[in-house]
């Protein structure tokens, strides 16, 4: 089993940031901006041994943010696969991929001082959080 709370304390240890687009930038994973489908907020595909992040420019900053957190935790978790993050949250994929991403991104945005806060630590706070109300709070805080 990952675990995946010390894996994202080790990267924003090593360079010294939570926030996603700067660790996309440290990892050397681009980030592309391009208008996209509203169906579709996100997501990450490898070509030629490079990974790139591709994100709703419609978004928000802060969904943005939420996203990109989600597909680096596909990136650092998941080796040889491509994932998007549909618009519509509330359709809950318990795939375990999909879980664990969801986790990295909670865990890495727990650093955040622009998202609430008390949201986000009722899960830390669990040994095992249930990958269900991860992807609730999750779409509550876009």
């Amino acid at each position: 089993m990952i675990n995946i709370k010390l894996r994202v304390k080790n990267l924003v240890n090593k360079y010294n940031t939570s926030n996603p687009f700067e660790l996309t930038k440290e990892l050397g994973i681009k980030v592309l901006l391009l208008d996209l489908p509203n169906s579709i907020n996100g997501f990450l595909v490898r070509v030629l041994q490079r990974k790139y992040i591709i994100l709703n420019t419609n978004l928000t900053y802060q969904r943005q943010k939420i996203v990109l957190a989600h597909e680096l935790g596909h990136a650092r978790l998941h080796t040889k696969y491509g994932y998007y993050l549909h618009a519509d949250m509330s359709y809950y994929v318990p795939s375990r991929r999909e879980k664990e991403a969801n986790e990295f991104a909670i865990h890495l945005l727990s650093y955040s001082s622009d998202l609430d806060a008390n949201l986000i630590n009722k899960v830390i706070k669990e040994k095992n959080p249930n990958p269900r109300k991860i992807h609730v709070i999750l779409s509550k805080l876009m």
